[in-house]
């Protein structure tokens, strides 16, 4: 049996994303799957981007579909 995207992945999240080429950064929603036994949790409290995230989101990510930026967090 298949499992819906909300059953795979169940929590809510939120977070930024460039959604075209302008680079524009806006809240986005998404949802995650749950956190297994080898999995870790934190809180982020602060998250930075540095200058290579914006080149990234301004189209030089060389042919990558999606993006996770802000891993200085």
């Amino acid at each position: 049996m298949v499992m819906s995207i909300e059953q795979e992945h169940p929590n809510k999240a939120s977070g930024w994303a460039a959604r075209d080429s302008s680079g524009v950064l806006s809240p986005f929603n998404f949802s995650r799957r749950e956190t297994g036994e080898k999995d870790v949790t934190f809180k982020v409290l602060y998250c930075g981007i540095c200058h290579s995230d914006l080149h990234m989101v301004d189209q030089e990510r060389m042919g990558l579909l999606y993006l996770s930026s802000g891993s200085r967090a």
